[in-house]
């Protein structure tokens, strides 16, 4: 019996200080996985190319909250999705003008369309090219082989039986197109760029370029037509004056397509950084242009991916209050945190809560009430050892001298403890010629 009652003493403490303990460290744990992503890495397309010129303008933004952002290239941005998707890619994110197959639906998710950017036709204003037509067997300037604006340019001219001819062809970014036609290299050039109307040093060069008066725009009279096969393709009109009022350039509307230029992301990519980015694309591209009104973008139905709803609530709220009140590494340890395991800890104390209103002992207050009962416990034990063996082991002098400096630190409720060791102190002298050494 008092075998027993020794062992259910100990173990049923013992059980409430693995709890406590697992409890603890579960908390250590959700605070260390709270803490808040810092890093993202970007996959770009040609480098000074439009893609890389939205990338780093985005590592601007984030820079100042300490998010670094590393920026990859690659000319044949078609690819650049697929990188994403692909779960042992360190590609996070991108911009991506091309409609996601199928197959990536449920793979990756979206921010928004932050820009609608126009294909130009263009040729030099002493070209004899004036339509679309005359682009057949001419030397064209283009952006890479598998870049998203070549693949939108091959589109659009091959709607129009129009073959592009490899070995009169010269490939570069937008600026070095604009320069191959006023130069004279090639006959014809065609890409996607900024629209009239965007901010920033590179649209402002490009859109300063494109207002040379040897430039001719060539139109694309069946845009609505190419835009019913890609969902990532909206017809527009370039307005006389767009690049220069007066004299004006181009001289005349121009009809084109333009391509959705969307900010996709894995869907593990972690809510911090979704807030951060939705925030930063929300000011760099919420203003009007020749293709969008003001507040029109970023937007959320122009491609067929599912949103973020992190970044649905950006764009619908602002930014929450608490990335505007505190730091981002504040805000967003506070966020993560309640997101993951506000419900896990709600449950946690409304269990306590209800075993104590039950009078049911809690862990921890069962830990301190049952020191006393132990202590005599241990003492009791001590007590029968030496006497069935007529000595004190160190052992048992060990447990006692760590019971004197308790009662030295503890004396509420203790003071029977105290008068029981006593007791078998003295017992323990008068009967024992001392402790064991051996």
């Amino acid at each position: 019996m008092n075998s027993f009652r020794e062992r259910l003493t100990w173990v049923a403490p013992l059980i409430t200080r693995v709890f406590t303990v697992v409890v603890g460290v579960a908390i250590i744990g959700a605070f260390y996985s709270s803490a808040p992503e810092k890093t993202i890495t970007l996959e770009a397309g040609t480098k000074g190319g439009l893609f890389d010129v939205m990338a780093n303008r985005l590592a601007d933004d984030l820079a100042p909250h300490g998010i670094k952002v590393n920026i990859i290239n690659r000319p044949d941005s078609l690819k650049i999705i697929d990188d994403i998707v692909d779960e042992n890619s360190p590609i996070d994110a991108g911009f991506i003008a091309s409609d996601a197959p199928a197959e990536y639906q449920n793979k990756v998710s979206q921010l928004g369309t932050v820009m609608i950017s126009p294909v130009y036709l263009i040729t030099h204003v002493e070209s004899d090219v004036r339509d679309i037509a005359g682009f057949e067997k001419r030397s064209i300037s283009l952006y890479p082989v598998g870049s998203a604006a070549s693949a939108i340019c091959e589109y659009v001219l091959g709607s129009y039986d129009i073959d592009l001819v490899d070995a009169n062809s010269q490939y570069g970014n937008g600026e070095t197109i604009v320069k191959n036609i006023t130069d004279r290299i090639t006959d014809v050039g065609c890409f996607v760029d900024v629209p009239s109307g965007a901010s920033g040093e590179y649209a402002d060069a490009i859109l300063d370029k494109l207002a040379n008066p040897d430039i001719r725009f060539i139109p694309i009279p069946q845009a609505k037509a190419l835009q019913a096969r890609r969902d990532f393709l909206r017809p527009l009109t370039i307005p006389s004056g767009a690049f220069n009022v007066f004299p004006p350039r181009p001289s005349v509307d121009i009809d084109t397509t333009g391509a959705s230029i969307t900010f996709v992301a894995k869907n593990s990519l972690p809510g911090e950084l979704v807030v951060m980015i939705a925030h930063a694309l929300s000011e760099d591209y919420r203003g009007s242009t020749v293709a969008n009104q003001a507040g029109e973008l970023p937007a959320i139905n122009y491609t067929n991916l599912p949103v973020f709803n992190k970044a649905r609530d950006v764009y619908s709220g602002g930014l929450p209050w608490m990335y505007e009140r505190f730091s981002f590494g504040t805000a967003a340890f506070v966020d993560k945190f309640i997101n993951r395991y506000s419900v896990t800890f709600t449950l946690l104390f409304l269990v306590l809560s209800t075993i104590g209103s039950l009078g049911i002992p809690r862990p921890y207050s069962w830990i301190i009430d049952s020191r006393p009962r132990r202590a005599r416990i241990m003492i009791e034990a001590t007590k029968r050892r030496t006497q069935e063996n007529g000595r004190m082991s160190r052992r048992d002098e060990r447990n006692l001298a760590l019971i004197e400096r308790w009662l030295e630190k503890e004396s509420f409720g203790l003071h029977s403890v105290a008068e029981q060791l006593r007791h078998v102190r003295d017992d323990l002298r008068s009967s024992t010629s001392g402790p064991d050494h051996t």
